[in-house]
């Protein structure tokens, strides 16, 4: 379910270089991802007594182009070749599909300073930032039960699927009842999906609400533009029937009788 670590070859680069970037695919509004860079060139092993220097410049950009103001950091700097370099991604609060980029200039230049190699690679990685969707379960011991309520371990499964980073822990109030609760991250169509929170040992006939399954939604589940829609129309008919009430008769006098 999660989208887990990606290396992408989106790649715009020389045959020469390979230039992967590793990292989540998915991140939330406003949320934080690590992502791995990395330039490898083998031509550059064939150049030990030249001066070797790659750059590299990073940016987030939209789906129209634009760069995301303080979204990578550190958003330049230098690389030693085939040495991997982190960078750390601050996704902007309007969720959508956004794509990393990371420009690759390598030069190498010999004693005399002249030119003997150069390099320039673009590597694209494409990152969903989304809404995170909460999910919320009440569970409640069954009367009776010689179950000890402290500490239980849950996993949560969305459509089916076991969520491996959602387990959570919890004790039964004095109530006998506990809420627990995950934060989803992940790029879900728009609909509806479903939910259960298992034990993380198996199911446990002991709690009451293990195993249930719950249903919700994603996108705008509303009628917004249909109501705005029928509004409208509605008052246009209102307008026609205004008009044709009030609309004059016109009076052609009295017909002429028949001679």
């Amino acid at each position: 379910m999660m989208a887990a670590v990606c290396l992408v070859p989106m790649v715009d680069a020389s045959d020469d270089a390979f230039t992967p970037i590793e990292g989540d695919g998915v991140i939330a509004v406003e949320g934080t991802g690590d992502y791995t860079i990395m330039y490898s060139n083998p031509k550059l092993a064939e150049m030990t007594e030249s001066d070797i220097s790659i750059e590299y410049d990073a940016k987030l950009v939209d789906s129209k182009g634009e760069t995301q103001s303080n979204a990578v950091s550190p958003s330049s700097g230098d690389l030693q070749n085939e040495e991997a370099a982190e960078l750390e991604i601050t996704a902007p609060k309007t969720a959508g599909t956004y794509t990393l980029e990371v420009k690759y200039t390598c030069k190498v230049t010999g004693a005399d300073d002249e030119v003997e190699y150069e390099d320039e690679t673009t590597e694209k990685m494409i990152i969903k930032v989304v809404n995170p969707v909460t999910l919320s379960v009440t569970l409640k011991g069954d009367v009776g039960s010689t179950l000890d309520p402290s500490g239980v371990g849950v996993f949560f499964y969305v459509d089916g699927e076991k969520v491996e980073d959602s387990y959570t822990t919890f004790t039964l109030n004095t109530n006998g009842t506990a809420t627990v609760s995950y934060k989803l991250i992940d790029d879900l169509s728009d609909g509806s999906h479903t939910f259960k929170v298992v034990a993380a040992e198996g199911e446990n006939a002991m709690i009451q609400g293990l195993g249930e399954e719950h249903t919700f939604y994603v996108g705008d589940k509303s009628y917004t533009a249909l109501t705005a829609l029928v509004i409208v129309v509605v008052v246009l008919l209102i307008v026609i029937m205004v008009w044709v009430y009030r609309k004059p008769v016109k009076n052609y006098g009295k017909p002429k009788s028949r001679r």
